[in-house]
């Protein structure tokens, strides 16, 4: 006599079968349409699966920002990670970059231009998550020669104000030995720019709240910082945001673990043309400017905002991008 859960348990077993197939089809299905779209209209589908795998990432990256904003409002960012603390400093800014666009393409029928048009104008009308590696490079290394053409400003800037110091022999001596470095084509070793340390301190002359106006203007597009009024504010708030990065960096020794892509982005936002640097010269470089960081304290920002010239200015992968 058979069981009275018998039938049902052959109806469940054949519902799984008929799934298995029906999602193997789909599958195929899926898999049959990429390959006609790729052959037979690469632009169209390699401009959709742009976006679509744009808008998962940067999906993702909004839910993590809004988790880490909570975080942090309940006191328990000590334990951020790199990436979380990278997200918490970029999303804003593509918040703001992508909400235009975001809108019109929501719009009925507006999607058809909206979206070719962020496929040609990528740079200026959506924001990294809808980048090729390609174009991740090439944006940075953009950004970066803009930046290049204030570090000479930014070096006249301390040479001026040198004889600010002049009655401190001993001060002057120090800064006179790390520019005639510079000015030779060299950088000073990291011995001698911690040295300086004094020297940029609050109420020193290189010193932030220090600083004349133009040479505030110079060091704020060096940083490739928006020209704002509260120019002291803005480089506080940029060079306590990589100070962070760089503590999480050192703590967790991640010099040996971060991926290439990850070092790249590291050394452009210190101040260094990483795109023909090798993995192994990007973190020789990186290892420099943390023993810097590691002597940092808030009373001397204003080093750590300097040292992309003490030890970048010259640095063979800047030089050859302006000369």
């Amino acid at each position: 006599m058979q069981s009275k859960y018998t039938q049902p348990i052959k109806m469940i077993k054949m519902l799984m079968k008929f799934k298995q197939y029906l999602s193997l089809k789909i599958q195929h299905s899926i898999i049959k349409y990429e390959n006609l779209m790729n052959t037979k209209f690469t632009k169209t589908y390699r401009m959709l699966k742009i976006f679509t795998d744009g808008t998962k990432i940067f999906s993702k990256d909004v839910a993590e920002y809004v988790r880490i904003s909570g975080d942090i409002a309940l006191n328990r960012s000590s334990n951020l990670t790199y990436r979380e603390v990278m997200i918490y400093r970029k999303t804003p800014g593509d918040l703001i970059k992508m909400t235009p666009f975001i809108l019109l393409t929501a719009l009925p029928l507006a999607q058809y231009i909206t979206l070719p048009l962020g496929f040609l104008f990528p740079k200026q009308l959506l924001c990294s998550h809808y980048w090729t590696p390609e174009q991740r490079i090439q944006f940075a290394r953009e950004d970066h020669l803009k930046k290049l053409y204030y570090y000479r400003a930014v070096f006249r800037n301390l040479k001026k104000e040198l004889y600010d110091i002049k009655d401190d022999s001993e001060k002057f001596d120090l800064c006179l030995t790390a520019f005639n470095k510079l000015t030779s084509g060299t950088h000073p070793t990291i011995k001698e720019i911690i040295q300086l340390e004094s020297i940029f301190q609050n109420d020193q002359p290189f010193g932030l709240r220090s600083l004349p106006q133009k040479h505030l203007i110079n060091l704020c597009k060096m940083h490739g910082l928006k020209f704002v009024c509260f120019k002291r504010r803005s480089l506080r708030s940029h060079i306590e945001f990589i100070r962070k990065l760089d503590q999480i960096w050192i703590k967790n020794a991640m010099s040996d673990s971060i991926s290439i892509d990850e070092l790249r982005a590291a050394c452009f936002l210190r101040g260094l043309n990483a795109e023909t640097l090798s993995s192994a010269e990007m973190r020789e470089w990186l290892g420099l400017w943390m023993i810097v960081s590691k002597t940092i304290t808030e009373s001397n920002h204003s080093l750590l905002l300097h040292t992309p010239i003490f030890i970048a200015y010259n640095h063979a992968s800047n030089w050859k991008m302006i000369h």
